[in-house]
């Protein structure tokens, strides 16, 4: 609505005075009536007590007086208490328009106050807030989310919102949503993207969330949403997502290529020891164990990538495979084990436990080590122990020895990710892993690692068959 200036108020004011004045002549003089023409006279008094207050009772004394003293020169006898009577209702009328109109003045002053602060503290924010009303129009937005947008706020304001800044592939949705939190006075919760659309036609991503606001009705009278530019964010997402999918291609390819490599290197080296001896075949082995360290490096990075890809939930395993699995990796090994029935929460790749911690007892060990794996179920935890009569490990490596890149102080000793590799496993199904003494106190005589699984929540459905008792449950691998 188009608001009057000053001096068109005066000129309306003035104008309807000099109406006053001509009729209050005209039907007093002219026509010789005493008859209720003075009722017009309200509207200058009202406009003015709205404009200026108090000033409307000038007015009103001015046409109240118009009104006696016209009676006075034209009609005397009309003259009666009833023109004093609305002479003196012009004055009240005035005085009691008027303390509305400053009241009403006041309230709006306190309310643009109230909103001018609002808004001081909206523009201060680093994201965009706007307010959205029931006629989807915008009715607030603060200075970032004019930025943001690239308007002015006068060309917001007032304009609907999914039309002006919302993408059309997205609008109707966005109204549905709207429309519905409307109804029924709850936004969807928590934070989610909505694209927006730019004045220049750029495509933005907000962090969106918002909250319907109500009235001291109860009833819905808009949505305010605050929304985080997260473009660049998503974007370099997305770019990061594309270079670890490139990373991983590279990878799959340098670990099938290596991998052939190594079965090719493996495969001659076995009939070039067929072929040699003596010293020549000591070679030969020399290069079976530098191929050896080749696949247990591209194991370790498969096995890494694997564990930071989260493809895999943990699920109930049956412990008793996966130990037997891989101690038919060890055939010249002297393992001693007596079976289980336990089944353990975990994934596929729990076999890598036993492959790194038996495999260290072999690689650390003398050629006659013996290893012995023992599981015991107690509670909701089952304790797996791997113990065997090599070395052992000395009181200052153990606080460090499942840490990345730790090393032990053997000459033998790896790069520390099979370890690493245990501990994250381990510690990723809910348990915990250690090593202590094989015998307490004495730790050249050997290791003992131990580690706890979780069982299965839900009690374990008996197995197809029966197993033997666990006393004559001996798996042994000699040479």
């Amino acid at each position: 609505m188009t608001t009057l200036t000053e001096h068109q108020r005066v000129i309306i004011v003035i104008a309807l005075l000099a109406i006053s004045v001509f009729l209050t002549y005209y039907f007093h003089a002219i026509l010789m009536l005493g008859t209720v023409f003075s009722h017009f006279f309200y509207i200058p008094i009202i406009l003015t007590a709205l404009w200026w207050e108090k000033r409307s009772i000038l007015v009103a004394i001015f046409l109240g007086g118009l009104v006696v003293i016209s009676s006075l020169l034209y009609r005397p006898e009309l003259l009666t208490l009833n023109d004093y009577g609305r002479a003196l209702m012009f004055v009240v009328i005035a005085f009691v328009v008027a303390s509305l109109s400053e009241q009403l003045k006041g309230r709006e002053q306190e309310l643009k106050r109230q909103r001018d602060l609002v808004q001081r503290y909206l523009d201060v924010a680093g994201v965009l807030f706007v307010v959205i009303g029931t006629d989807h129009t915008i009715r607030l937005i603060n200075r970032h989310g004019c930025e943001l947008l690239g308007y002015r706020e006068e060309e917001l304001l007032g304009k609907d919102w999914f039309e002006t800044v919302v993408p059309g592939a997205f609008r109707e949705a966005r109204r549905q949503v709207f429309t519905e939190s409307i109804a029924r006075k709850t936004a969807l919760p928590g934070q989610r993207e909505h694209p927006v659309v730019t004045r220049s036609g750029d495509e933005l991503i907000l962090a969106w969330q918002d909250t319907v606001l109500t009235g001291d009705d109860g009833r819905s009278i808009g949505i305010i949403g605050s929304g985080a530019d997260i473009t660049d964010r998503i974007r370099a997402e997305e770019e990061m997502r594309e270079a670890h999918d490139e990373a991983n291609l590279y990878l799959d390819i340098m670990a099938h290529d290596i991998n052939n490599a190594n079965a090719v290197a493996l495969g001659y080296a076995d009939l070039l020891e067929a072929t040699l001896d003596g010293g020549e075949q000591e070679m030969i082995r020399k290069l079976r164990a530098g191929v050896g360290r080749s696949i247990e490096i591209i194991q370790n990075v498969t096995t890494i990538r694997r564990l930071h890809s989260h493809e895999t939930a943990t699920k109930p395993v049956d412990l008793d495979a996966v130990v037997r699995t891989e101690i038919a990796h060890h055939p010249g090994a002297r393992i001693a084990y007596r079976g289980t029935a336990a089944r353990v929460m975990a994934d596929g790749l729990l076999s890598e436990v036993f492959a790194n911690l038996i495999g260290n007892s072999i690689k650390f060990g003398d050629p006659g080590v013996e290893i012995a794996v023992n599981v015991e179920e107690s509670g909701d935890k089952v304790l797996v122990s791997i113990e065997d009569t090599g070395p052992g490990v000395s009181d200052t490596v153990k606080p460090i020895l499942f840490t990345r890149f730790a090393r032990g102080t053997s000459s033998r000793s790896g790069k520390g990710l099979g370890l690493y590799i245990t501990r994250t496993l381990i510690e990723r199904y809910g348990g915990r892993v250690w090593v202590d003494d094989r015998v307490p106190g004495r730790p050249e005589r050997g290791a003992a690692f131990r580690f706890t699984l979780p069982r299965p929540g839900r009690t374990r459905e008996p197995p197809a068959s029966p197993a033997p008792p666990a006393a004559c449950r001996i798996v042994t691998a000699r040479p």
